[in-house]
């Protein structure tokens, strides 16, 4: 049994914070919570999505867990207008870069879990206020 259900959350954070540029790295219950508290660029949110469950076995005592972790990049350009929207990607494009690296097969080193891979995020690009909101979802593997 997992001493610490939600383990990777500090890990990430540790594994993201030497970021070069990154002013902030926040840790949000939701990314509704995320949307009313982003208001530093550029900044990145680590958010807990949940588990997605495989079949039980052992009588149902145990399963395969899959965690979900979000990591949401904040920028913010004033200039970025409907009519134009490049100038925030090219900002965006060094840290996506960046997380992508650091996470992409990042074995955390937490008993249990596996590295982590990139999967959908399931949640789109946005943005709102002059910040652009870019989404990265990644899964470990565990069996509890």
């Amino acid at each position: 049994m997992q001493s610490d259900y939600f383990a990777l959350e500090p890990v990430i954070v540790e594994r993201l914070k030497d970021i070069e540029g990154i002013l902030a790295i926040n840790t949000p219950f939701s990314i509704d919570d995320m949307l009313q508290v982003v208001n530093v660029s550029p900044s990145l949110n680590v958010i807990y999505v949940g588990d997605q469950v495989g079949e039980s076995v052992g009588r149902g005592r145990s399963a395969p867990i899959t965690q979900q972790w979000l990591v949401v990049l904040a920028v913010q350009d004033a200039s970025a207008q409907l009519e134009e929207t490049s100038n925030i990607r090219k900002i965006a494009d060094p840290f996506i870069r960046q997380i992508l690296a650091k996470m992409q097969g990042f074995d955390p080193k937490v008993t249990g879990y596996r590295p982590f891979e990139r999967v959908n995020a399931g949640v789109q690009v946005g943005s709102a206020a002059g910040f652009a909101y870019f989404p990265y979802l990644f899964e470990s593997k565990l069996l509890i």
